[in-house]
């Protein structure tokens, strides 16, 4: 018997050690990362356009005290957050030589993307904050959910070096190194619809847009949304990512797609498919997951006590709806996205 405990307990422990190998150590842990980043502020900023890489020198210090400096590339990327009336500092892409980044905190890494402050006031820093715990309860949703690392930035601008200030921000994972730990590759064809992808998958991300009010995604648009598949033609699995739209960040300039009938992105509405059998395992899935969602959201100490109440106070409203039957009729059942002229169409 303790011959056969042994044999589990190591492969077991096998397991997870191929897996922590898999997994990038910039992702290996959530130590906060202290770094700064050196760079011509308004000439990487004001490049929405043309969106090319421009200089960015990244510095930390050790544990000895003892100063590293890495030289790096960063452009802008995504859309709204680019915008100068939406944020003053818009999301941005680092890439790096993989043949600097040894015995960096960026060991292996060639293209990441960085989530910053969007603005310098108290409320924007709380909304990255919220955006960083959303991606950390999908991790207990999925393992096909990308990994993050937060940090703690200090922007220096080059040509004015008097003027530096320091913001929480995080790291996300490259949808080719998350692909290659799930032994799968990025997937590229065509999707009509949501019945295309692996329906477990599927149907628990569904549930997940609505526990958190986001309807800013869409599967065969790609929007917000990468695409795997392993090879043999198992259906193909989505990930989401970019949350900030979501009612439990509740931005200020997120606003709800047009046509959906509601005024505010905390309004909650199932884009799920219709299911012949509704989504009653899925619902009981996450129920079962409420303790860890709870434990996550409690142990969210980089976000002020006042706003992780109001974050479980929204995720408390989703746990509502799924334990009293007649609103699951009504807003799941009954709400999701037919093939007929329904509240949203692709």
């Amino acid at each position: 018997m303790k011959k056969q405990l042994s044999l589990i307990l190591f492969f077991i422990l096998s397991t997870l050690l191929v897996h922590s190998q898999k997994v990038k150590k910039l992702f290996q842990t959530d130590e906060v990362l202290d770094f700064t980043m050196t760079m011509n502020m308004k000439e990487v900023y004001r490049d929405v356009e043309e969106r090319n890489y421009h200089p960015v020198v990244i510095s930390w210090n050790e544990a000895d005290g003892t100063t590293h400096e890495l030289n790096s590339r960063a452009k802008v990327r995504g859309h709204t957050r680019t915008m100068k009336s939406t944020c003053r500092i818009p999301p941005l892409f680092l890439n790096f030589k993989n043949s600097d980044t040894k015995d960096t905190p960026f060991d292996k890494q060639k293209k990441i993307k960085l989530v910053s402050h969007c603005k310098n006031s108290k409320s924007f820093q709380e909304f990255v904050e919220k955006e960083y715990l959303i991606y950390k309860l999908y991790n207990q949703v999925s393992p096909y959910s990308f990994n993050v690392r937060p940090c703690r930035i200090t922007y220096v601008d080059s040509e004015k070096p008097e003027n530096s200030s320091t913001h929480f921000g995080f790291l996300i994972e490259s949808i080719k190194d998350l692909a290659k730990r799930n032994d799968m590759k990025e997937f590229d064809g065509l999707l009509r619809n949501q019945e295309a992808l692996d329906k477990d998958n599927m149907d628990k991300l569904a549930l997940f847009q609505y526990m958190i009010g986001n309807l800013d995604w869409s599967v065969p648009e790609r929007h917000n949304i990468k695409i795997m598949r392993k090879e043999g033609g198992s259906l193909p699995v989505a990930v989401p990512y970019d949350f900030d739209y979501s009612g439990l960040v509740d931005a200020p300039y997120a606003v709800p797609p047009e046509g959906m009938g509601i005024t505010s992105v905390r309004t909650r509405i199932f884009r799920g498919l219709c299911r012949e059998n509704g989504y009653g395992s899925e619902i009981q899935f996450f129920k079962a997951l409420q303790p860890k969602i709870v434990n996550e959201v409690n142990q969210a100490d980089y976000i002020e006590e006042k706003s992780r109440s109001d974050v479980l106070d929204y995720i408390n409203g989703f746990y509502k709806d799924i334990n009293n039957p007649s609103t699951v009729k009504e807003k799941i059942d009954r709400a999701c996205r037919a093939k007929h002229k329904h509240q949203y169409e692709y």
